[in-house]
């Protein structure tokens, strides 16, 4: 054995030696796992809840007319779609004037049910109707009115076959 030979073999053998490649690989491992977590979480915080996933955007006449009401003239920032599934549902999103939210609702609907204040599906929402079915289909409609200041409100509108 020559002396490079036992300089190598004392090299290898000498305690508190360091795999640095080792040690990053296992460091490596959950930080990525951790950073891709965290990517995913950002993701779905930044994420539009309002629109589901299986909602496809439609034209809002169709929307409308599957529960027997045309979008109102003065409506603002409107959206409609449509779920899929074995029956229909659409759904109407849009601003109005506060003041042409109850006779929009009546011309539409002039047998009834009217808006109520009572009973909502939820206390942030400040009028509502349950109707259905209507307009002579089999269609049952959903209005949450939610009021946006003083001069404007937020209509959600769904129709639906029970």
């Amino acid at each position: 054995m020559t002396l490079t030979d036992i300089e190598a073999v004392a090299e290898q053998a000498a305690p508190g030696r360091t795999r640095w490649g080792v040690f990053l690989t296992i460091l490596a491992v959950p930080t990525l796992v951790a950073a891709g977590l965290i990517a995913v979480l950002v993701a779905w915080l930044f994420t539009d809840d309002s629109v589901e996933a299986d909602v496809k955007k439609t034209s809002c006449v169709e929307a409308l007319a599957y529960g027997g009401a045309k979008l109102p003239a003065g409506a603002d920032d409107a959206w409609c779609g449509i779920q899929a599934g074995p029956e229909p549902r659409y759904e109407a999103n849009f601003r109005l004037r506060r003041d042409e939210v109850g006779p929009w609702v009546a011309a539409s609907y002039p047998e009834g049910p009217g808006l109520r204040t009572e009973q909502c599906r939820s206390e942030a929402v400040d009028a509502c109707l349950n109707g259905g079915p209507v307009a002579g289909k089999m269609s049952a409609v959903q209005i949450e009115v939610v009021h946006d200041g003083p001069k404007w409100s937020e209509v959600r509108f769904v129709a639906f076959t029970p």
